[in-house]
């Protein structure tokens, strides 16, 4: 309860004015509160991941395969490992959910200058079951630092470089629709290192505001990739692949790493070996860079992801971590390009980690949803 204070001690007009302060602190307090309630949008922490050592239960799609080809005595190493990641490239694009944390890091020179660039995403599905129609949740932000562009070429070549976007299709209850955030001010200003690690990599954050699409139409989030049984054969489930990776859209492939790695001669050796802590395989890939960079497929998605003309390889090398049902646990793509960026000649090296986990902790939407909930409810998604 609020003190009550004596007319004979303030006067009239100061107890007008008292009341008009604590009406006003009040009212701060309650748009504070507001704000507190609705905070920032859910982004990976220290704590994410629980469950990226827990072996997924995923016996469908192209699970059998994977045994025929880690039991195989006709298939040589480069083979194996060749097919094992086209296999589960496809499995990804067939499990019921996933989440997935990517940290990519390198340097890249454009038009003389210099900068060190981190991309971070972290994504999330629940796809589509019945009635459910699925739902996704994920952001991306790229941050340049220790960066020597400068001048107006390089306020151009960093603002094209530096970005954030958070995307949330929502189809629980009320909540349906798409709802995105978008970067608030300048990248270089907002986007900073946390300081803290998820899976031994550093932590990015950014400020968000509500994107000019919030509450737009949403989708049903659907399982991906080419109609398979995994009761066909070994040869059939191959051909099946090279055949989508030959005539699926750039922008909707699920081969991962932007490697073909079907491609006759672009594997030129594997090692593959029984991890002893769990039911997983380490598998390593080597490439010949010279069948690599003529393959027209593998050319087109490198172009793709790197927005780049003129584009080729000048090293590469893969290692990924396979669950035995099928599934990645992770991979590792380390790597060097050249070509030509926005009109710049320029080049490229990163290393690009990628963890996934399948637990239903980790792939969860309470807390995005909650969070969505709280915030308009709040009213802020109301302002600008």
């Amino acid at each position: 309860m609020a003190k009550r204070f004596s007319y004979k001690v303030f006067g009239k007009k100061k107890v007008f004015a008292l009341t008009a302060v604590v009406v006003l602190i009040a009212v701060t307090a309650a748009v504070l509160s507001a704000c507190t309630v609705a905070g920032a949008p859910p982004m990976a922490d220290e704590t994410y991941f629980g469950g990226y050592n827990t072996e997924p239960a995923f016996d469908g799609y192209y699970s059998a395969q994977v045994n025929d080809v880690l039991n195989s005595t006709s298939l040589d190493d480069a083979t194996k490992a060749a097919y094992l990641w086209a296999l589960a490239s496809y499995n990804w694009g067939q499990t019921s959910q996933y989440a997935m944390f990517q940290n990519k890091v390198g340097d890249t020179v454009l038009n003389g200058d210099k900068g060190t660039m981190a991309y971070q995403q972290y994504h999330k599905e629940k796809r589509a079951d019945g009635d459910y129609k699925g739902e996704k949740y994920h952001y991306t932000i790229k941050h340049i630092y220790n960066s020597s562009f400068s001048g107006l070429v390089g306020s151009i070549i960093e603002g094209s470089l530096e970005s954030a976007r958070l995307r949330f299709v929502a189809n629980t209850g009320e909540l349906s629709g798409l709802y995105r955030f978008e970067l608030s001010g300048d990248g270089k200003e907002v986007t900073t290192f946390t300081g803290t690690q998820l899976l031994g990599e550093d932590l990015l954050t950014t400020q968000w505001k509500k994107g000019k699409d919030f509450g737009g139409n949403g989708e049903e989030i659907h399982k991906s990739g080419i109609v398979a049984e995994n009761g066909k054969s070994l040869d059939e489930v191959i051909a099946a692949i090279k055949n989508d990776i030959q005539t699926c859209e750039v922008d909707d492939r699920l081969i991962q790493g932007n490697i073909n790695t079907l491609a006759d001669g672009v594997v030129s050796g594997a090692t593959i070996e029984k991890a002893t802590d769990g039911d997983y395989y380490k598998i390593t890939m080597m490439f010949n860079l010279e069948k690599l960079n003529a393959d027209e497929r593998s050319i087109e998605f490198l172009k793709s992801d790197n927005s780049a003309s003129e584009i080729v390889w000048e090293r590469i090398s893969i290692s990924f971590e396979l669950w035995s049902c099928g599934l990645f646990k992770s991979y590792t793509v380390d790597e060097a390009w050249n070509g030509r960026v926005m009109s710049f000649s320029g080049m490229a090296q990163a290393v690009n980690n990628v963890y996934f986990s399948y637990s239903d902790a980790d792939c969860s939407m309470d807390k995005e949803l909650e969070y969505l909930t709280d915030y308009i409810k709040s009213g802020a998604a109301d302002g600008e």
